[in-house]
C-alpha cells in the first residue's frame, strides 16, 4: 500500500504544472458563539485568505476558540495544483500549527501531502476526495519524534438557492508503531451558510473530533457565526506580489 502510494505521488508531481492564470482573491472574517458537548460556552474568531486560479489553490486560515478556560489556536496553509492533462486530479500539501488545551495538544506541528480527485461536479458545487501521508510532531519545540498517518478525506461543497452547504470528513490512521497511545482520529465539519447581504453570511456549524486515545476522546462543538467577506482590499498587494 505504501509503495503504491509513493509511486502514485511521484507521478502526480511529475505531471503537475504551474499555470499562468488570472488569480481570484477572497477574504473572510468570522466571529462565533460556540457551545461544546459539555454545554460550555465560548467565543471564536476565524480569518481566511484564499487565492485561486483555474489550476491552483492557495489557502491560509487562522482559528481562535476560547471556551470555559480552554483554548484552541490553529494556523493552516494549503497549496494544491491540478494536472493540466487530467484536470479532475490534483496534488496538495498542507501544513499547520495548532494548540488545543482541552485534548492536551501542546503546540503540534502537522503536515500532509497527497493526491485528490474531483469525483462529481454539479452546477453550483462539487464532491472531491483525497488520500495522502501525514505526520504530527506533538511538541515540535522539544521533540523531533514524528507520528505518521495514512490520511483520507471526502469533501462536499454545494450552493443552493437560499443557502450553501460545506461538509468534510477526514480520517487519520496511525501507521507508525503505537508506543503509548494510538493517535488515530476522525474529524468532521458541517457548515450551512445563509446570506444576509452581498458580503455578510450567518453560518450554523458543527465540528467533531474522535480520538482513539486522548484526555478527552471526543471533542465536538456547535457554533453560530457572522461572516464578513472581502475584509481587506488586497489589490495593491496582489499587483506587487504577482
Amino acid at each position: 500500500m505504501i509503495n503504491f502510494f509513493l509511486t502514485l505521488l511521484f507521478f502526480t508531481i511529475l505531471f503537475s504544472h504551474q499555470i499562468v492564470d488570472i488569480p481570484s482573491w477572497k477574504k473572510y472574517f468570522r466571529t462565533s458563539y460556540i457551545v461544546n458537548e459539555s454545554h460550555d460556552y465560548g467565543l471564536g474568531g476565524y480569518f481566511r485568505v484564499k487565492r485561486t486560479t483555474r489550476y491552483t489553490f492557495k489557502d491560509l486560515r487562522v482559528y481562535l476558540h476560547f471556551i470555559e478556560g480552554e483554548s484552541y489556536k490553529k494556523i493552516r496553509y494549503k497549496d494544491s495544483s491540478k494536472f493540466r492533462e487530467w484536470e479532475s486530479f490534483y496534488n496538495y500539501t498542507t501544513v499547520s500549527i495548532d494548540q488545543n488545551s482541552k485534548i492536551g495538544v501542546n503546540l503540534r506541528y502537522h503536515g500532509n501531502q497527497g493526491v485528490g480527485l474531483f469525483v462529481k461536479d454539479f452546477k453550483n458545487g462539487h464532491i472531491n476526495t483525497e488520500i495522502g501521508l501525514a505526520y504530527d510532531i506533538s511538541d515540535y519545540l522539544n521533540d523531533s519524534a514524528k507520528t505518521s498517518y495514512f490520511k483520507s478525506g471526502i469533501y462536499w461543497d454545494q450552493k443552493f438557492t437560499d443557502y450553501e452547504v460545506k461538509f468534510e470528513i477526514e480520517n487519520y490512521k496511525q501507521i507508525t508503531d503505537v508506543i503509548i497511545d494510538d493517535l488515530s482520529r476522525t474529524e468532521i465539519l458541517l457548515e450551512i451558510y445563509f446570506p444576509i447581504q452581498n458580503n455578510l453570511r450567518v453560518i450554523l456549524g458543527y465540528e467533531y473530533e474522535d480520538f482513539n486515545s486522548s484526555i478527552n476522546s471526543i471533542n465536538s462543538s456547535i457554533f453560530l457565526s457572522i461572516a464578513y467577506y472581502d475584509v481587506l482590499n488586497m489589490g495593491k498587494l496582489k499587483n506587487q506580489l504577482f
